[in-house]
């Protein structure tokens, strides 16, 4: 009686190649999904209705509409006087911002509604007389630019919400900055030189113009990158 033919091995041995090949496809296949996935998860959809909503927007928010600046005057004041208890800049003198004069003004300082003023309560002070501020561009312009922004991108609204916890907050740290730094030169009885690393945050964060805008892009970035829906 003839012995049966022995292929089992043989089709052990295809079933083991077969399966190595696709599973060296399988991760081919799922490093290029993996790669081409990584710049739609970096960036939100640039479509053009939210392109559109966030110019719109950007327009509104920034136009010089008369009260824009009376009503962000006392928010800034409240916040910055905040930071200086906070951060206990001024020493002895306690400054504090004030949205009208608490002295006389020269006839030489120019004025605006966004003009907040800085002065010493207590004490001598070495900023004397008070110290004029104009909180648009510093404050005001970042924080409507991340509104705009949040509101505008195809995102759920839960989403858009932690969005704009984290880039209003990252904002408001780099406002605090501006405001202690300063503050804390002038009204320091001996004041010293800054030191490098505060001379490169106020130099990168703060001094230079195109930061008002450059920054909450960067915030809002983050805060897209740190959340998901």
């Amino acid at each position: 009686m003839p012995k049966p033919e022995r292929r089992r091995p043989r089709a052990r041995g295809s079933t083991w190649r077969q399966r190595r090949s696709e599973a060296t496809v399988k991760a081919g296949l799922g490093a290029t999904l993996a790669a081409e996935r990584l710049p739609a998860s970096m960036l939100p959809p640039w479509r053009a209705r939210s392109l559109a909503l966030f110019f719109g927007l950007a327009i509104v928010l920034l136009a010089p509409w008369p009260g824009y600046g009376r009503l962000f005057g006392p928010l800034f004041c409240a916040f910055g006087d905040a930071v200086i208890v906070v951060v206990g800049a001024g020493s002895d003198s306690e400054p504090r911002f004030s949205t009208q004069p608490p002295g006389p003004v020269t006839a030489e300082t120019e004025t605006t509604d966004w003009t907040v003023w800085l002065a010493a309560t207590r004490g001598d002070g070495r900023s004397r007389p008070p110290l004029p501020l104009e909180t648009r561009i510093l404050g005001y312009t970042p924080l409507a630019l991340s509104l705009a922004l949040t509101a505008a991108f195809a995102v759920s609204w839960r989403r858009k919400l932690r969005m704009l916890a984290i880039g209003l907050g990252l904002l408001l740290v780099r406002l605090a900055i501006a405001i202690a730094l300063p503050v804390s030169r002038a009204f320091t009885p001996h004041a010293t030189a800054p030191g490098p690393v505060s001379e490169l945050v106020w130099y990168v964060l703060i001094d230079l113009p195109a930061m008002s805008y450059v920054a909450p892009l960067f915030a809002w970035w983050i805060a897209f990158t740190a959340t998901r829906d």
